[in-house]
């Protein structure tokens, strides 16, 4: 059988890789050539998975004298991936105490911010010059379309790696990053413009003229593939509109088996072992408010403060600040963690409920309270609330006492424990990126 060249072409930042590095699993196991396009920021990372790198720089050139005549946009200077997208979202408000609606309308301005742009103008060169030099058989394409990879004539994947509703326009579900319920439109018309603005985008369309090339049929910011749509949305909480469309389900892109893994490989054995004087309850929890929402130090700090004097242990995923915040003598936390390998230990996550920690705890079986940041994780939150399967908390204004029920609630909800139990069997005894992988095969071979 002929092996597959796939291009993977995605915007740095870290969520949105590892989906993409999840979904591509079962290709890499095939045989099949999987080189993905990073940015220097993420070098080494994809290769210790096993997959190929094509790495580019930010463009020098564009840094010093903006783009087009556009204002030079800013240098920031970090280390790590996604640390200029948590940057970003805090100065424009998309990161903090601020409403649903107030941060979809900010949202909506990321192709106006230079930075932003320069990052897109960035990837659509690092892009074209590896469809030049590899000339790949498929490009799977992950939350932002480049003009390179739309007008090469090579087949490509539409990989959604965030709530599958924020690309369709159905009247009968809520709109994206509205966190508002399904059975209840109250307030869905509040929306329906950014719903609208998100799909058919001028500034895109603007920022894709600025690179020589035609915008969009339609100002469409995202368009649909002829090949196929890829998502991962738990069934249990999925929309039936959704399952309709016919896309590709892996319900969850990144999957961890824990047979021969243990806590101590990852936690100090001394904090394992710790009884604190025969006052811990024996419960772990796992807290995370994402590699962007981390970074939100006022709110890790309540979060810290709130959790303390719980008999819980805690294992807390620190983020790009780590240095500023000080764990309470229940907790052991780092910058970054593996959170795939740690979820399937605790009896409780503490989440932000972004896409990938929603579907990868959920695939484990394990309760969620979710504190939504911005985005999709309304819609997560909302949807875990709505079907019992889980809890919301607003991240700014939660009493202590509201996260303590909850808290003990989900806990102790054997009901809710046995249905999420039969949720992760089923789940975790799939092997849906094989099928993936099986499923391009057919449409290419």
């Amino acid at each position: 059988m002929k092996k597959l060249t796939i291009l993977v072409s995605t915007v740095n930042a870290v969520g949105h890789v590892n989906a993409c590095s999840g979904a591509l699993k079962g290709c890499l196991a095939r045989g099949h050539r999987v080189i993905f396009v990073i940015e220097k920021s993420f070098e080494g990372k994809l290769k210790k998975l096993g997959y190929e790198e094509h790495v580019y720089s930010r463009d020098r050139k564009q840094l010093e004298n903006g783009v087009n005549g556009e204002s030079k946009p800013e240098e920031i200077k970090v280390e790590n991936p996604g640390e200029r997208m948590a940057q970003f979202l805090l100065e424009s408000k998309i990161l903090g105490p601020y409403t649903p609606l107030e941060k979809i309308s900010n949202l909506l301005k990321f192709f106006e911010d230079p930075n932003q742009r320069e990052e897109f103008f960035s990837l659509n060169k690092g892009v074209d010059e590896a469809i030049r030099q590899y000339n790949p058989d498929l490009v799977y394409v992950d939350a932002s379309l480049v003009p390179a990879v739309y007008y090469s004539k090579i087949p490509w994947v539409k990989n959604i790696s965030t709530t599958p509703l924020f690309f369709v326009n159905d009247p009968e579900l809520p709109p994206a990053a509205s966190g508002l319920p399904t059975n209840d439109k109250t307030n869905w018309h509040l929306f329906e413009e950014y719903r609208n603005l998100f799909l058919y985008s001028k500034d895109f369309s603007d920022m894709v003229k600025k690179l020589g090339y035609e915008p969009y049929p339609d100002d469409k910011s995202f368009p649909e593939t002829q090949l196929l749509t890829v998502y991962a949305y738990p069934n249990e909480l999925d929309w039936d509109q959704i399952r309709k469309l016919g896309w590709f389900n892996l319900e969850v892109f990144n999957k961890e088996c824990i047979n021969e893994l243990d806590l101590k490989q990852f936690i100090p054995s001394l904090f394992v072992d710790d009884t604190f004087d025969n006052k811990w309850s024996g419960k772990w929890i796992y807290v995370s408010m994402g590699s962007m929402g981390s970074a939100d130090l006022d709110l890790m700090k309540r979060l810290i403060a709130a959790l303390r004097n719980t008999p819980h242990k805690y294992i807390v995923s620190k983020g790009p600040r780590h240095e500023e915040m000080e764990l309470a003598p229940n907790m052991y936390g780092e910058r970054y963690l593996p959170q795939t390998k740690i979820v399937p230990f605790v009896d409780l996550v503490i989440t932000h409920g972004g896409n990938n920690t929603t579907t990868e705890t959920f695939a484990v079986g394990k309760p969620m309270i979710v504190f939504p940041l911005f985005g999709d994780q309304f819609d997560n939150a909302q949807r875990l609330e709505e079907t019992g399967l889980g809890a919301r908390l607003e991240p700014y204004n939660f009493t202590e006492k509201q996260l303590m029920d909850k808290i003990d609630h989900l806990l102790n909800d054997q009901i809710l424990l046995k249905k999420l139990q039969n949720a992760s069997k089923r789940i975790m005894n799939s092997n849906k990126s094989e099928e993936l992988a099986l499923k391009l095969e057919q449409l290419l071979l």
